[in-house]
């Protein structure tokens, strides 16, 4: 295969990723909202493993996608930037490692509040007085 036709491919599996891991992302206040809990949705599961894998890629990688320096392998070049997704300027692509950590601490932290154990109502009553 040529070089150029592996390096469109890797672009639309990167972009296809790339839609995976916001769905996630987006997919944890969502559950959160609803409260729904990782035991009895799987979805939520995958919504909380993907973006865990992908940041420990970013991490174990320098925080450069593992896509990045693989489309600068096959193009050659080895300093700058290589388009690896479809659609998404080269800016916003280097504020990812931060703002989708940043996402995904505030999507885990809203689903364990959402989901935290309810005080029990110790019997007291209240200082009203009850309605006849």
């Amino acid at each position: 295969m040529k070089t150029a036709t592996l390096l469109h491919i890797l672009v639309a599996v990167h972009t296809l990723i790339g839609v995976v891991s916001m769905a996630s992302l987006f997919y944890l206040p969502y559950a959160a909202w609803k409260r729904r809990s990782p035991a009895k949705d799987r979805l939520l599961l995958v919504a909380l493993a993907w973006p865990f894998v992908n940041l420990a890629l970013l991490y174990f990688n320098g925080w450069e996608c593992p896509m990045q320096s693989w489309a600068k392998a096959l193009s050659g070049q080895h300093t700058g930037w290589v388009r690896d997704m479809y659609w998404v300027p080269e800016s916003w692509l280097k504020l990812v490692p931060w703002t989708y950590s940043i996402g995904y601490v505030a999507g885990v932290a809203l689903l364990l509040w959402r989901l935290r154990p309810k005080k029990r109502d110790s019997g007291r009553r209240s200082n009203r007085q009850a309605r006849p």
